[in-house]
């Protein structure tokens, strides 16, 4: 067994301890689970560039990693989210063995328990789902401007007269600059950034019922989801934060890497009622 400290330095990176707050684990080392397959899906808003990092870090450590990339819809689809979810399924029928640990970057982050019980419905055992950096689906049939009432009126300010929105990174200025300081790295990033319609954000997202032996965890980077962080400590999940910005997982995908393994070594100690970390 190795410790995820070891394991981010096997890769040839050094990180150190105070880059990262977490709640204390309760043990220090991976456990011999089996062979884990990660199923990384970017926001809807991005493309699996940005989990391309994470996932060489993980390969590199002797993990299988697929990243989803879903087709977008138009704004003549009714349905923004099934067909997002069948090709993420498909990816993770037809690629990842073994028991799956999905996790799910910012937009996507709702839609994480319909791609769990679709899974589920299909035979395969899912592991752990990990929230990073996005709202949690807590309230059954919520649209995303229904759980969040201030994008609306964010939206509506930049909807295009074809009913679409601009690409993501183009929401905010000057902003991105501090997102993802190397140019190299945003023109990797946001050449997969496309526009999106507009209807996406009012369709409801259902909440469906997931076993008990499904763990939750979630990952924050920054402040900007801070309520989904403090919901998710709330409810005893394993959680960390990053001190970094929304799209910490293309800046330093070895911590966050790591991270991630940290939090599934906490999810295996839970106890069954998921007792909050201190």
């Amino acid at each position: 067994m190795v410790t995820v400290l070891q394991s981010r330095l096997a890769a040839g990176v050094h990180v150190s301890d105070n880059q990262f707050e977490v709640s204390p684990p309760t043990s220090d080392a991976i456990p011999d689970r089996g062979p884990l397959s990660f199923v990384l899906i970017p926001s809807f808003l991005l493309g699996p560039e940005t989990w391309h990092g994470v996932g060489e870090i993980l390969g590199r450590l002797g993990y299988e990693s697929v990243i989803a990339s879903p087709a977008t819809t138009t704004p003549r689809d009714t349905d923004h989210i099934g067909p997002w979810v069948d090709q993420v399924v498909e990816a993770a029928m037809t690629e990842a063995e073994g028991p799956v640990v999905l996790v799910a970057h910012s937009a996507s982050c709702p839609r994480l328990p319909l791609v769990a019980r679709r899974l589920i419905d299909n035979g395969r055992d899912v592991h752990t789902m990990i929230a990073v950096n996005g709202r949690i689906a807590w309230t059954d049939g919520l649209s995303p401007i229904e759980a969040d009432p201030p994008l609306r009126d964010l939206l509506d300010g930049m909807v295009r007269p074809n009913d679409y929105l601009p690409p993501w990174h183009r929401w905010w200025g000057s902003m991105i600059l501090d997102m993802v300081p190397s140019e190299d790295i945003r023109k990797r990033v946001f050449s997969e950034a496309k526009p999106v319609p507009r209807a996406l954000f009012d369709q409801p997202i259902e909440v469906p019922a997931l076993p008990d032996t499904v763990r939750w965890a979630f990952l924050a980077t920054g402040k900007m989801y801070e309520p989904s962080y403090e919901q998710a400590k709330a409810a005893g999940w394993p959680v960390a934060r990053l001190d970094g910005e929304h799209l910490h997982i293309v800046v330093d995908p070895v911590t966050v890497a790591g991270i991630l393994l940290s939090l599934i070594d906490r999810c295996d100690d839970k106890t069954a009622d998921h007792v909050a970390d201190a």
